[in-house]
């Protein structure tokens, strides 16, 4: 379970209903990891960073 949301941020699109879900459901932890390995892939996911980004600054306020 811990590793299927992790899955799921780091491979669905940014649009796609799945992803929007999954990333309410993570936990802080979860993001910062799913960004971290997609940017060791070459950080090519950049609406997906973004939005993983910006769910972790949300969460900070």
């Amino acid at each position: 379970m811990y590793t299927d949301i992790i899955k799921s941020l780091v491979t669905l699109p940014a649009t796609d209903l799945n992803f929007t879900a999954d990333l309410k459901r993570a936990t802080s932890n979860q993001i910062r990891i799913a960004v971290e390995t997609m940017e060791r892939n070459g950080g090519k996911n950049k609406t997906r960073i973004a939005a993983c980004k910006r769910e972790l600054k949300r969460r900070d306020r």
